[in-house]
C-alpha cells in the first residue's frame, strides 16, 4: 500500500568538489577577519590617540579592540547557529558574508576610536559563519569523506589565520610604499583602507560564489520545527519495522526519511524533543572548548618565551624570527591535512587520530626546557632554528588531527537535534575559552617566572594538565560519539511500499549504533 505523505520529498544536496571549495572560501575569509588587524592594530590606535606605540594607554586600547571580536562572537555565534535553523543554512551564510564585507570597509574609513570601535563591533556581530559552515557540512558528509570534508575546513581556518596577519601588515600605509599609485588619494588620508578594502573584496567574490553554487541542506519543512510526527511502517519478514518522519529531522540530522526503530528500544534522551543536551553533545563540547583555549594558550606562551631577550636567556626572536616559525608551523599543518589525517582516520578511526595528535601537540610544547638550551645565537647560530622549527612543525601537525576531529563529532552529537544551534553554542563557548585561555596563562607565566629560569616553562604543563582534564571528562562521550557510523541504507535494508520511497530510502543517511 502506497505511504501517504504529508508533504512532497525534498532532496538534500551531496559534498562534491565545487560545494566543499565554496565552504572552504567562506570559512577562509571568516579566518583572515579575525586578525587582519593584528599588524597595524598599535599604531592605529597610537595615531587616533596622538600617543607612542609603547603608552600603557595605547596597550589598554588595543586590548579592547581585539577583545570586543571575540566578546561578540561569544554572544553572537548561538544567534545566528538559531538563525540558521530558522531561516536556513544559506541565507544565514550569506548574510553573515555581506556583513563581513561591509564591516572592515568601515574600519578602513575610520578617523576617530569611536568610529572604529562601532565597526569592529559590527564585525563581530556578522562572525557567525564558522559555526553554520560546519552544520552545513555535517549534513551532506558521509562516511565515505567526513574526513576529508572536515580536515579541508581545518585547513582553510588554519590557512586564514596566516594569511590575515599577511595583508594586514604589508597593505598599510600604501601612500608610502607606492606613492605614485596612492599618493594623494584617499589610501594617503586612509592608510588603513587597503587591507580593508582588500579584504571585503575577497569576502564579496566569495559571496557571489556561494550565493551561486550554494544549495541550501535544510528544507522550508524542517525548519524551526521542535516536535515529531511520524507514520509507523509495518515490520517486514526481511527487517526491523521503519517509522516515517513528517516534521523536524531524523535522528541522522538529514529531512524527513525511514528511520530504523526497535520496539523495545528506549527513546532517544537527545532527540530534539528534550529540553536540554544529552551528554554526550555536552562533553564533546567540553572537549572542543578544552582544545580551543589550551591551544591558544600553548600559542600565545610560545610567542612570549622566544620573545624573552638573551639577558633572561631567551631566544631574542623578533616578528620576523617568529614569523618563519609559524610558517613552519602552516607546513606541518599542510602536510598533515593532506596527507596523514585522511589516512589514518581510515586505517585507525577519528578517536585514536585524535589521540596521536594529542601526544604529538603536547609532547611538542613539552620539551620547550630542551629547546631552550639551544638559545644563543653565539654558540649555535642558525642551528637554534632547529629545534623550534620542528616543534612547530609537529605541533600543528597535531592540532590538525583534533580540531576536524571534534568538527565532525559536534556533528555527530548533534544528529536529530537543532544542528546550527548545537554549532553555535560549541563556536560562542570556544570562543570564550580562547578570549579567556592566554591572558590567564600570560598572567600565570608572569608569576612563574620567579621561581628561577625553568619556572617559564611550568605553565606549558598546567595547560597541558587542564587539557587533559577537558579529554578525561570527555572521554566517555568521545568513545560514544567515535562508535557511530553513518550508512547509507540500500534496498535490501527495508521493504518500501513503493518505488518512490525506495529511492527516498537508499538516499538517506542513517545512525548505525
Amino acid at each position: 500500500m502506497a505511504l501517504q505523505l504529508a508533504s512532497e520529498e525534498e532532496a538534500k544536496p551531496k559534498l562534491n568538489g565545487k560545494t566543499l571549495f565554496v565552504l572552504g572560501a567562506m570559512n577562509l575569509i571568516d579566518c583572515i577577519n579575525v586578525n587582519l588587524l593584528t599588524p597595524y592594530v598599535d599604531k592605529m590606535v597610537s595615531t587616533f590617540l596622538d600617543k607612542s606605540p609603547q603608552s600603557p594607554e595605547v596597550a589598554h586600547t588595543v586590548g579592547l579592540l581585539i577583545g570586543l571580536y571575540s566578546l561578540l562572537e561569544v554572544i553572537c555565534s548561538p544567534f545566528w547557529g538559531m538563525f540558521a535553523d530558522f531561516a536556513g543554512r544559506k541565507p544565514c551564510l550569506l548574510i553573515g558574508l555581506a556583513g563581513s564585507a561591509i564591516a572592515p570597509i568601515l574600519f578602513g574609513l575610520g578617523q576617530s576610536l569611536p568610529v572604529i570601535f562601532a565597526a569592529r563591533a559590527l564585525d563581530g556581530f556578522f562572525c557567525g559563519n564558522m559555526g553554520v559552515t560546519r552544520t552545513y557540512l555535517g549534513e551532506i558528509v558521509d562516511e565515505t569523506n567526513e574526513a576529508r570534508g572536515f580536515s579541508f575546513l581545518a585547513l582553510c581556518f588554519s590557512v586564514g589565520l596566516f594569511l590575515g596577519p599577511i595583508l594586514g601588515g604589508e597593505l598599510v600605509y600604501p601612500a608610502h610604499w607606492a606613492p605614485s599609485i596612492f599618493g594623494d588619494t584617499v589610501f594617503d588620508s586612509h592608510p588603513f583602507l587597503l587591507p580593508n578594502l582588500t579584504y571585503a573584496i575577497f569576502a564579496a567574490v566569495s559571496w557571489c560564489i556561494g550565493a551561486t553554487f550554494l544549495e541550501e541542506t535544510l528544507p522550508k519543512s524542517q525548519r524551526c520545527v521542535r516536535h515529531h510526527s511520524t507514520v509507523a511502517i509495518p515490520a517486514t519478514p526481511s527487517g526491523p519495522s521503519m517509522r516515517r518522519t513528517l516534521s523536524g529531522t531524523d535522528p541522522s540530522g538529514a529531512p524527513r526519511s525511514y528511520v530504523c526503530e526497535d520496539a523495545n528500544e528506549p527513546a532517544n534522551p537527545g532527540s530534539a524533543d528534550g529540553k536540554c543536551y544529552p551528554m554526550t553533545v555536552i562533553q564533546v563540547m567540553i572537549a572542543y572548548c578544552g582544545l580551543s583555549g589550551c591551544v591558544a594558550a600553548q600559542n600565545q606562551l610560545m610567542i612570549l618565551l622566544v620573545s624573552y631577550d638573551r639577558s633572561a636567556d631567551g631566544f631574542a626572536f623578533g616578528p620576523q624570527e617568529i614569523g618563519i616559525m609559524q610558517n613552519i608551523g602552516a607546513l606541518g599543518l599542510l602536510m598533515s591535512q593532506l596527507f596523514l589525517y585522511p589516512t589514518l582516520t581510515k586505517k585507525l578511526g577519528f578517536l585514536n587520530t585524535f589521540m596521536i595528535g594529542s601526544v604529538l601537540c603536547n609532547l611538542a610544547y613539552g620539551l620547550f626546557p630542551i629547546y631552550g638550551l639551544y638559545a644563543d645565537p653565539a654558540t649555535y647560530g642558525s642551528w637554534r632554528f632547529l629545534p623550534l622549527g620542528l616543534c612547530q612543525f609537529f605541533y600543528t601537525a597535531g592540532t590538525g588531527m583534533m580540531y576536524p576531529t571534534l568538527f565532525a563529532f559536534i556533528n555527530r552529537a548533534s544528529e536529530g537535534m537543532s544542528r546550527g544551534a548545537v554549532n553555535g553554542w560549541a563556536n560562542s563557548t570556544g570562543a570564550l575559552c580562547r578570549a579567556v585561555f592566554p591572558p590567564a596563562a600570560a598572567a600565570l607565566l608572569g608569576q612563574c617566572n620567579r621561581l628561577g629560569p625553568f619556572g617559564r616553562y611550568i605553565p606549558f604543563y598546567v595547560i597541558t594538565l587542564i587539557l587533559f582534564l577537558t579529554l578525561a571528562v570527555s572521554w566517555s562521550g568521545l568513545r560514544k560519539i567515535d562508535q557511530k557510523s553513518v550508512r547509507t541504507v540500500t534496498s535490501q535494508t527495508a521493504t518500501c511500499a513503493d518505488e518512490e520511497d525506495c529511492r527516498t530510502s537508499r538516499r538517506e543517511p542513517l545512525i548505525e549504533s
